[in-house]
């Protein structure tokens, strides 16, 4: 019996070597691609794989962030009796998640999609006898199936009206054709439904703050990993979204409600992941309007630094612990003061910026949203800045400067970046944001997220005075409880489906 088990030690660590080497592997092939594609644009293409930039850079992370998440697991579960099954799982997931990065087959997408989802759900239901991981599981299964069938809708059409299951062939007819068939917005919106269900958007993301129940391995790889295979998404079909004004504005309109119930959640939240679970919800709401905005370079670039951000915040957080909420104590009128001068002073940071990178493009509503935003974000270091009164008072003049030099600062490094990662994709966009539809829907779009996040600012500002009111600790009260959305959600799945979990000694209960 000895023999039997040192033996299956034996295996298990042979077994996680070998997994590690293949996430080892991945990730070399994946820098090496990255490389390679610097130089040459053209696109390399077999067995239904496509490697070209976007898939280097999206595959890089995927194959990165596991080789990081599966190491922390295989160290953390060390005597766990399920340290075998997690790990296979694990390396399931990840696998898929891979492989949808590369895919341009539609079969094989479909395919690679509906893995991810089914491995992430067998590593939130490890734990049988766990109710509080049970019942989000079970919810984000009924998502995912929606998921499922929006995306092998659109895949049918296109497959039937296009007469091809290659997604570069389609494209490309796409960009061949500048007028937008029916069959086509029907697609574009089929995957927009796809990618709000992947990504956690309205209604769609009542179950991600509720994983809390989650191995910290699972939560990390979910949250900087998994949940952006919608994004993913859209960027991979951007050439046609870009081409939908209606769509374009779905996904501005939903992103924007779910960044602005995810802040507020957040603000309210005493617990570490349940604060970065909510981040998380509102950082996936800001990358679906930058893809409503057609912006995806910036989309990109956002969903690769979320990515690796939150995989290490997650790594790093440990199991849930309490930390005490700090009330700012600053002065409202004074907040609001510094918010408009910040956010003033940027305007000629952001024209200085834009003329040094070589990009103003007036006649892009996206392009002028996502200015708007940046200088209300300019706006956020001029608070902090002068954000203690006694200091200010000592030497007004050097805080000044140095908020005017920050304005600067993040203007050139934001629009630079973005100019980087436009030039870089370009090849795989074949569009920028200039290339929009002029449409209400398209002006529309541009507006409601630069007013969502003013009205965040204000109202953050505003917090000790509305504190102070029953309204206001009423609104907390909500915000902490994820505004009950969860609660609704909970009632319609268990209509549907009624939960079954196992207890300690392996019976099944309502």
């Amino acid at each position: 019996m000895e023999r039997l088990i040192k033996s299956d030690a034996v295996w298990d660590r042979r077994e996680a070597a070998a997994i590690t080497i293949g996430l080892f592997a991945a990730t070399a092939f994946s820098a090496s691609a990255l490389i390679r594609h610097m130089i040459s644009t053209r696109p390399d293409r077999f067995a239904g794989l496509t490697i070209d930039r976007l898939s280097a850079l999206s595959s890089l992370l995927v194959a990165g962030l596991g080789t990081a998440v599966f190491l922390f697991a295989s160290t953390q579960l060390q005597g766990n009796p399920r340290r075998t099954r997690f790990l296979r799982l694990l390396a399931f997931t990840i696998g898929s998640a891979y492989l949808l990065m590369c895919s341009s087959n539609l079969a094989l997408i479909f395919a690679a999609w509906s893995s991810t989802s089914l491995g992430l759900h067998a590593l939130l239901t490890i734990y049988e006898d766990r109710p509080e991981a049970i019942r989000p599981a079970r919810k984000k299964f009924l998502i995912s199936r929606l998921g499922d069938l929006a995306l092998l809708s659109a895949f049918v059409l296109i497959g039937r009206d296009w007469g091809t299951f290659d997604v570069n062939d389609f494209l490309a007819a796409v960009v061949a054709h500048p007028e937008t068939s029916s069959s086509a917005t029907w697609i574009g919106l089929l995957i927009a439904i796809a990618a709000l269900t992947k990504s956690a958007q309205f209604p769609f993301h009542t179950w991600l703050p509720e994983t809390m129940e989650a191995p910290t391995p699972v939560s990390a790889l979910m949250h900087a990993g998994v949940i952006n295979a919608g994004g993913a998404l859209l960027l991979r079909f951007a050439p046609l979204i870009v081409r939908i004004p209606s769509v374009l504005l779905l996904l501005a309109f939903i992103g924007t409600v779910t960044f602005v119930i995810g802040m507020i959640a957040m603000w309210a939240q005493s617990k570490v992941k349940r604060t970065l679970a909510w981040s998380t919800v509102s950082q996936m709401g800001f990358m679906m309007v930058q893809c409503g905005l057609g912006a995806f370079p910036a989309a990109t670039i956002h969903m690769i630094g979320h990515g690796c951000y939150k995989a290490w915040s997650f790594l790093s957080s440990g199991e849930p612990r309490s930390t005490p909420k700090t009330k700012t104590s600053a002065d409202p009128a004074r907040t609001l003061v510094l918010l408009a001068i910040g956010t003033l002073s940027a305007v000629p940071a952001l024209a200085f910026a834009a003329w040094t990178t070589g990009r103003f493009a007036v006649d892009s509503p996206g392009e002028i949203s996502l200015l708007a935003i940046i200088a209300l974000s300019a706006g956020q270091i001029w608070v902090a800045i002068f954000r203690d009164r006694e200091r200010t008072r000592r030497i007004p003049i050097v805080r000044i400067a140095a908020a005017i030099g920050a304005d600067f600062a993040l203007a050139i490094l934001a629009l630079t970046i973005n100019r980087i990662a436009t030039n870089f994709l370009e090849p795989v966009f074949q569009s920028n944001a200039g290339s929009i539809p002029s449409s209400l829907a398209s002006r529309i779009a541009a507006i409601l997220p630069p007013l969502a996040v003013a009205a965040l600012s204000i109202f953050y500002a505003l917090t000790p005075v509305i504190d102070r009111f029953v309204i206001g600790r009423a609104l907390y009260v909500h915000a902490l409880n994820g505004f009950y959305l969860g609660a609704y959600a909970d009632r319609i799945v268990d209509s549907i489906w009624p939960a079954r979990i196992l207890d300690k000694s392996g019976n099944r209960h309502a």
